[in-house]
């Protein structure tokens, strides 16, 4: 997602609003694939500080994500804000706050997928009342429920469950 700052860097003090409509690949996050369900929407105000470019606004669309619980597909709404700074490079002058560009263009893709990756739940369910998998024998109990026993015992302590049954004898 690149904008056309060209104009823009020549004049301090104006801004430009750019409304962006862009499909995005796949992405890999903490090991799983985000897949975005339909394009990414932004509308963003991009400003000539005199010394900055700042660009602010919302980025919003649809992922598919898969649940925690029960590792089903589902959809998830996002909206995201944007605020992010970006400067040309200066000789002598380092801001680590500040994004650099070079040209008439500024990519800011990265800003947009960091800001929803900060904003993706830590782990994304695919409703409140989403029961999972059957830690037995892997069955969806948000579908049917299983024929295990409702006890879950660590194996290692089975040897005390079979002491307990000699003491009731």
């Amino acid at each position: 997602m690149q904008l056309d700052v060209a104009r823009l860097k020549r004049s301090p003090g104006a801004s430009v609003r750019y409304e962006l409509a862009v499909d995005l690949p796949p992405l890999a996050f903490s090991g799983e694939e985000i897949i975005f369900a339909g394009p990414l929407s932004a509308d963003l105000l991009v400003t000539n500080t005199g010394k900055v470019l700042t660009v602010e606004g919302v980025a919003d669309g649809k992922l598919e994500l898969s649940c925690s619980r029960c590792l089903k597909h589902f959809i998830y709404d996002y909206k995201v804000p944007i605020d992010e700074k970006y400067s040309l490079p200066q000789e002598g002058e380092t801001n680590e706050e500040l994004q650099t560009f070079t040209g008439d263009y500024i990519d800011i893709t990265s800003a947009v997928i960091n800001s929803i990756f900060l904003a993706l739940p830590m782990k994304a369910v695919c409703a409140e009342g989403c029961q999972g998998l059957c830690s037995v024998c892997g069955a969806n109990l948000n579908e049917d429920s299983c024929g295990c026993a409702g006890e879950d015992i660590d194996l290692r302590l089975g040897v005390l469950k079979d002491l307990l049954k000699k003491d009731d004898k």
